[in-house]
């Protein structure tokens, strides 16, 4: 019994010792270090490391939004870890004092403007350090693929006519912020792709147009109006159901209109000319390769341009109040993606700039960006165009939003805003469909005319003039007969507008309607008109030239003397409320006798073409007459006849017995369109 107690005594022993000097050998392994609570001994979320797969290389701002905003930390306490072969710190386990939560900013290991597929980024510590041996977590970022850039043909900045000189100075908002970003703001409808064609402009355009319509409140940001239907009509032809543009065409001569290239220029003419737009459902852009659309779909749509209007972008405050009062305006420069940083998202072409090749919307600025942002050169001073692109992507990236210095050298100086209404005008009359613009140089009060044949059952509700001349006041007049209304026009930025007339002219019969207006002004006047032209449109990456040819329709007249050229002046209509006369009297009556139809509540009359009298109060005190339709076999027409009516209109040949009564009593004439009439009234060749 003894013996047993002393060998397990002395086996406890041993085993002690043994204990005792495995603890010993284990203190002496390892080192330990005690931290403030102001040291980092550790990161919860260091692993797994993050990893961000993208499917081509977002801009830093962007992709930023998906990293951690917070990291979990451990601080202060003890750290036990033993050296390595090469003396590192190797950390065997932390005892911390705390652990909290610290705000996390990242920076690239590598230049993030550098051309390459890997990217790592670590966190920025601010007002706490790391303890020897601790390993920041890291973020992978593995760039996939890179943005596909469609076609940018070169754009020739006068391509399609005269550019105007900006002499005018508009005034503009009292009061204009120093950053504004449409972006941000949430009034701006997803960014579309135009890929894998050249139809930026298009593009451009219609992304105005909607900003437009969404800044009246006419929209929701969903909008989404069609770029292939535009881009299309403005390089075919298209049905004109009032044969205005009979003998006008455009030949593409081989050239591929997706990959031609364009402006918002021209873009603006065709919209004016109410070629759209339309929605995308009516005109996907995804059926763009087989798209073939009948001529008589040109002139349709869901809303229609009242106004376009061309700016100068040297004159920043014109241009920023151009955006807030439109939501973005339409811009070209010259692309280059080497001359983008993906740090700053920020674009700037340093090199001395030989064109054009991409069309862009501008829908905000930012005074105060640096110009230290910028990864070729600095700018010579700060401040920045918010860009939006049309690549696909609804962010910031080169393919969807980025800023663009102001000092840019290779900004085109005209850019091009849209006032856009819901309605439509049912007809427009307009001879110049052919794109190119030319222009007159004209002397103060030059009168200029246009004739248009108006059809039977309609009225003349408004006119639209494209005028290149700032600050040039523009009178009309719209008449036919004696028959006519006024407007007036007060051009500021050049540009296409659309007048309404306060008071519509009704059209009961085919009428010769003139529109014609003075010009006057300060300095050299111009008046434009369309004309034939080339654009070097592009087919399999060869430059060719698309003709657009235009016929004289019923030809402008300068101070009376007929031109070739059709003014730019457009006509329209709405059909009337009313469709032809309410009183047709029989062909075989040739005399009205007298009070024949006094007192009568019809509103509109047609004679007879074998009437040839009309007797004595014949059709006084008709209290809604306001037409009567006098053929010219009218020989005789008593003095009191029309008595009590002050607002008749008396519908006649030129230079008949009815338009001679008509001066005689005061009574308004309208000349309309009879067999023998028309030639003489707007002949083209006269």
């Amino acid at each position: 019994m003894k013996n047993t107690l002393r060998k397990a005594f002395t086996l406890l022993l041993c085993l002690g010792f043994c204990l005792c000097f495995a603890s010993a050998a284990w203190a002496a392994e390892l080192e330990t270090q005690v931290w403030p609570d102001d040291v980092i001994v550790g990161f919860e979320d260091a692993d797994p490391p993050i990893v961000i797969d993208t499917p081509y290389k977002y801009a830093l701002i962007e992709l930023e939004k998906e990293f951690p905003t917070q990291l979990t930390v451990h601080t202060g306490g003890t750290v036990f870890f033993e050296r390595g072969d090469d003396n590192a710190v190797l950390i065997r386990r932390v005892e911390p004092a705390v652990t909290k939560h610290i705000d996390a900013a990242w920076q690239c290991l590598e230049n993030y403007d550098e051309d390459q597929d890997v990217f790592h980024f670590v966190p920025v510590l601010e007002g706490e350090s790391l303890a020897e041996g601790v390993e920041l977590p890291m973020i992978t970022v593995n760039v996939l693929g890179r943005i596909q850039i469609p076609p940018l043909p070169m754009i020739p900045e006068d391509a399609f006519g005269h550019i105007p000189d900006f002499s005018y100075a508009p005034v503009p908002r009292a009061s204009l912020p120093a950053k504004y970003n449409g972006y941000e703001e949430g009034v701006l409808p997803p960014v579309r792709n135009q890929n894998p064609y050249g139809t930026c402009w298009s593009f451009a355009s219609i992304a105005a147009v909607e900003a437009d319509l969404i800044h009246d409140g006419n929209a929701d940001t969903d909008i989404d109006l069609s770029e292939l239907h535009l881009a299309y009509f403005t390089y075919h032809d298209f049905f004109d159901e009032k044969g205005c543009n009979e003998g006008d065409s455009v030949v593409l001569n081989g050239a591929d209109y997706l990959n031609a290239g364009g402006s918002p220029f021209n873009g603006g003419l065709s919209l004016a000319n109410t070629l759209g737009p339309v929605s995308e459902s009516e005109a996907p852009y995804s059926s763009a390769a087989g798209y073939a659309p009948s001529a008589a779909a040109g002139r349709t749509g869901c809303c229609q341009i009242t106004n376009f209007y061309t700016y100068d972008l040297n004159n920043r405050a014109s241009v920023k109040s151009a955006i807030l009062e439109h939501g973005a305006v339409a811009g070209a420069y010259y692309s280059d993606e080497r001359y983008y940083s993906a740090s700053n998202n920020s674009y700037y072409y340093s090199a001395a700039s030989f064109g054009t090749n991409h069309i862009i919307a501008i829908v905000g600025w930012d005074d105060n960006f640096s110009s230290g942002s910028f990864s070729r050169g600095t700018p010579a001073g700060d401040g920045a165009w918010l860009i939006r692109n049309s690549w696909g992507v609804n962010g910031y990236n080169y393919a969807g939003y980025f800023w663009m210095s102001y000092y840019d050298k290779s900004l085109a100086a005209a850019v091009f805003g849209y006032d856009t209404q819901v309605s439509r005008y049912d007809h427009c009359y307009a001879y110049d469909n052919a794109l190119p613009v030319w222009y007159w140089t004209v002397g103060n009060g030059t009168a200029i005319s246009q004739v248009f044949s108006v059809d039977a059952g309609e009225e003349i509700q408004a006119i639209g003039v494209y005028c290149e001349t700032a600050s040039a006041n523009l009178s009309f007049t719209v008449s036919c007969g004696t028959a006519g209304t006024a407007a007036e026009l007060q051009i500021g930025d050049p540009g296409y507008y659309l007048v309404p007339l306060s008071k519509p002219l009704f059209v009961p019969e085919g009428a010769a309607v003139t529109v014609s207006y003075v010009i006057t002004g300060d300095g050299e006047l111009h008046i434009n008109t369309e004309g034939p032209g080339e654009y070097p449109g592009y087919a399999g990456g060869s430059s060719v030239n698309i003709l657009f040819n235009a016929s004289r329709g019923s030809g402008m007249r300068i101070n009376g003397y007929i031109q070739d050229q059709d003014a730019r002046i457009k006509l329209f209509t709405n059909d009337m409320p009313f469709t032809g006369p309410d009183l047709v009297l029989p062909d075989d009556l040739t005399a009205i006798e007298k009070e024949a139809f006094s007192g009568g509540a019809f509103t509109y009359v047609r004679l007879p073409d074998n009437a040839v009298s009309i007797g004595s109060r014949a059709f006084a005190n008709c209290p809604n007459l306001a037409y009567i339709h006098i053929p010219p076999q009218v020989t005789g027409i008593s003095p009191d006849a029309f008595d009590g009516l002050e607002d008749l209109t008396i519908l006649g040949v030129e230079t008949s017995y009815a338009d001679t009564f008509a001066q005689e009593h005061g009574i308004t004439f309208m000349a309309i369109l009879d067999d023998g009439s028309t030639d003489s009234v707007i002949d083209s060749n006269d």
